[in-house]
Parts: C-alpha cells; sequence; structure tokens
C-alpha cells in the first residue's frame, strides 16, 4: 500500500468516526426529554404495575380460594333427584308370546327425592386437606413477598445503573469542550508552523473517541431505560433519567455477624422452605388417615306417585335417617409404599432447608465484602483523581511553554478522564452495593 492510499484509507476512517459523532449528537435530543423519576416513585409504580408481581399477587388470591374450597368439605352434601315416566298399555305375556293380557294401570310415574350427607369423622383427613391448602397459600404468600424484592431490588440496580451513564457523559463531554479548545489552539499553531499536523489529527483522534464513549453511553442509557420501563409499567419507548443526591451515598458501618442474623430472619426463602417442610408432614399425615374409616351422616326426604306397580295408584312420601360407615381395608397394605415416599419427602425439605440456608449465608458474604470493598474504593479513586489532575496540571504546563510533546499532555488527559469517570463509577456502585446487601438482608 503507497502513502497516497494510506492517506485516503486515514480520511476515509476520521469520515467514518465524524458521522458516528454526529449520530450520537442527534442521540443526545432524546436525553434532553427524558423523564425525571425518583427512586420511591419507581418502585411504587414497579409494585403496582410490574406483571410478574401481578401474577404472583393473582396465584395467591387463587390459593385463598382454594383454601375456602377445601374447607366447603365439612358441610353436608345435598341432591336433590326427580324423574317422570309414561308407561304406554304393559301386556303380560304367557309361554313365549303365546297369549297376552293387557294391564289396565296409570300411564303416568314419577319421582322426587332429596339426599343429604354430612361427614362425621374421615381420619382427620378433611382437616389435613384443610391445613395444605392453608399452607400452600402461605407459600404463595411467600412468592409475591419474593417477587416484590426481586423487582424492587432490578429497579435500584438499573436506576443507579442509569445515573453511572449519565455522570460518565458528563464528564466525557467536558473533555470534548476542553480538546475543542485545543484543537483550535492547535489549528493555529500548525498554521504558523509551530506544531505539526500530527499533532491536530491526535488531538481530533481523542475529542473522536470521547463522543464515540458518549454516542455507546447513550445508546445503552435508551437500553436500561427500556427495561426500566417494563419494570415499572410505562411506555417502552420512555427514556428515564434519575435523581440521585449526595444524601444517598451509604456511610453505615455493617456487621456481617448482624448481617447474616438478620437475613435468617427476614429472607422470604427461608419461610418458604420451613412452610415446605410443614406441608411435607401433612402430606404424611394425610397418607395416613387412609387407615380410618369415613363415618358420616345420612338423611332421605322422598316422595312417590304410584306408590307400587300396577296396585296402588297413590302417593307414598317418607323420610329416613342413619349412620354410615366405609372402610377400605385394603388400605393397611396398599399405602405402604405412599408413607415411605412422604416421609422421604420429609426428609428432603429438610434439606432443602439447610441447602437454602447456605445459598442466602453465601448471598449475604459476597454482599458484604463488594459494599465495604467499594467504600475503599472510594478512598482510591479519589486519590487517583487528585493524582491525575496534579499530573495534567504540570504537563499541561510543560505543554503550553513547550517543553512537552501532544502525546502527553493527551496521555495526561486519558489518565484524568479515566480516574474522574472511576470515581463516579465507585460512588454509584457503593450504592449499589448498599442495596444488594439489604436485599440479601431481606430489607429491600
Amino acid at each position: 500500500m503507497n502513502y497516497c492510499q494510506l492517506k485516503d484509507l486515514k480520511i476515509k476512517f476520521l469520515a467514518l468516526i465524524f458521522c458516528c459523532v454526529n449520530l450520537s449528537f442527534g442521540q443526545q435530543d432524546s436525553l434532553g426529554t427524558a423523564k425525571i423519576i425518583r427512586l420511591d416513585e419507581a418502585i411504587t409504580l414497579g409494585i403496582q404495575n410490574n406483571r410478574q408481581l401481578k401474577i404472583a399477587n393473582t396465584d395467591l388470591a387463587i390459593a385463598n380460594e382454594n383454601v375456602g374450597q377445601a374447607k366447603i368439605a365439612k358441610m353436608p352434601r345435598i341432591g336433590v333427584n326427580g324423574g317422570y315416566t309414561y308407561i304406554g298399555d304393559p301386556k303380560i305375556y304367557k309361554g313365549f308370546y303365546e297369549s297376552n293380557i293387557s294391564v289396565d294401570y296409570y300411564n303416568h310415574q314419577a319421582f322426587a327425592n332429596i339426599i343429604s350427607s354430612l361427614p362425621i369423622y374421615a381420619g382427620s383427613a378433611i382437616n389435613k386437606r384443610i391445613d395444605q391448602q392453608e399452607l400452600l397459600s402461605q407459600m404463595q404468600e411467600s412468592v409475591v413477598k419474593m417477587t416484590e424484592a426481586d423487582v424492587k431490588n432490578a429497579i435500584t440496580e438499573q436506576y443507579f445503573t442509569l445515573e453511572k451513564l449519565y455522570r460518565q457523559i458528563e464528564v466525557t463531554k467536558q473533555n470534548i469542550i476542553n480538546t475543542d479548545l485545543r484543537i483550535r489552539q492547535l489549528q493555529s499553531r500548525v498554521n504558523n508552523g509551530q506544531n505539526i499536523k500530527s499533532d491536530l489529527l491526535r488531538t481530533e483522534l481523542q475529542q473522536s473517541n470521547f463522543k464515540v464513549s458518549v454516542f455507546r453511553s447513550t445508546n445503552t442509557i435508551e437500553l436500561i431505560s427500556n427495561y426500566l420501563d417494563i419494570l415499572i409499567g410505562f411506555p417502552t419507548n420512555t427514556i428515564l433519567k434519575p435523581v440521585v443526591t449526595e444524601s444517598m451515598l451509604p456511610t453505615e458501618n455493617i456487621n456481617l455477624q448482624e448481617s447474616l442474623a438478620e437475613a435468617f430472619q427476614n429472607r422470604q426463602e427461608i419461610r418458604r422452605a420451613e412452610t415446605k417442610i410443614k406441608l411435607s408432614e401433612s402430606s404424611l399425615s394425610l397418607t395416613k388417615s387412609g387407615f380410618m374409616p369415613n363415618i358420616n351422616a345420612n338423611l332421605i326426604l322422598n316422595t312417590e306417585y304410584p306408590a307400587q306397580w300396577p296396585n296402588y295408584v297413590n302417593i307414598l312420601n317418607y323420610w329416613a335417617a342413619g349412620v354410615s360407615l366405609n372402610w377400605d381395608v385394603s388400605s393397611f397394605y396398599n399405602l405402604k409404599h405412599r408413607i415411605s415416599g412422604d416421609r422421604l419427602e420429609v426428609d428432603k425439605s429438610n434439606i432443602a432447608l439447610q441447602v437454602t440456608k447456605d445459598q442466602i449465608s453465601t448471598e449475604v458474604k459476597n454482599a458484604y465484602v463488594r459494599y465495604a470493598e467499594s467504600k475503599e474504593n472510594i478512598k482510591t479513586y479519589k486519590k487517583d483523581v487528585e493524582l491525575s489532575m496534579s499530573n495534567y496540571k504540570i504537563v499541561k504546563s510543560r505543554y503550553d511553554n513547550d517543553f512537552a510533546l501532544i502525546s502527553e499532555i493527551v496521555d495526561a488527559e486519558l489518565q484524568l478522564n479515566n480516574s474522574r469517570i472511576s470515581l463516579v463509577n465507585a460512588n454509584l456502585d457503593l450504592i449499589i452495593q448498599y442495596y444488594s446487601l439489604q436485599y440479601a438482608m431481606g430489607k429491600l
């Protein structure tokens, strides 16, 4: 490749970058019309509008209805039966259809009865089924609270990630302004022969990189806003702008053991696992109730017309009351394996509780370490900003007095830009890790 081709390639590359830059400025117009939203407002909207939470609440309502349905088993069962028959000219035959005699009989026949049955004893199976449905309702209530905590955690994480991007854009745009100033100075110096053309191109390339960074951050803001819109129930094309103040920066010291104790007390996963143990024990008791008999009280009200065929063309009314016993004796050997399976299910539920506690302990420890790490990172990045600012001032002074190359001031400015962005990220990471720790402790 000759020099002319290389020069044309550089020009095309710079033109492509400037096209991307112009596109990025077009996209920044959408950020100017972004909807400002507070964190508490976003969380409230998420609880009201989130579809996953609505599904969980609907499942809870269904579980509560199932409890009511299970309680109906204690109520008496009532059935109403009735019928009408028309009998046309009955005949009585002798032999194999040799002769017949017509029977003078009333052609209309009807009956009606009311049958009621009330369970007296069912080996406590009815109460056990009611207990099971109540336990399932409690488990679903835990699901609602877990889903609500997940929604809050997702909203807070994306909310502060949005703010991180906005802050990065602010820092980078300030650097774009600074490089604009230097480009104008360099253009004059190049025209006067004080600097070479490559110095100007290097600075323009640096500015293009800054603008591309703004372009990427703007795209990411739109994507995260779209995700937040879904979480809180906004139209998906709404660009959001968080409101973050210094007062939101956590300063409290948190103890690991206290965090673990609160997590074991508050986390719904543990309560759900404990309820699952009770549910398994209830299933075992319900299976054992199959050994017991069922006793029911019965009441019958009956009326017939005619009372008897073919002699009595009149009405017969009567009522009857009694007790019935039903005992499946085969259950003494049929339920053996079901009981063994239910006992194994109880053991499995107890192990699952310990696994859940181990997982929560790991989550709390990870969140605690990340939170403590974020606090230390802020101290480090503050020092980095101070050092990179001092270095930039020194290099700029040397450059202004023609004692430093353009590459040195570009490197110093990049270092300052990176350290500022790192500090911005560290501050917001501290808030994100704080809320992650609150989530792990079951307090979100």
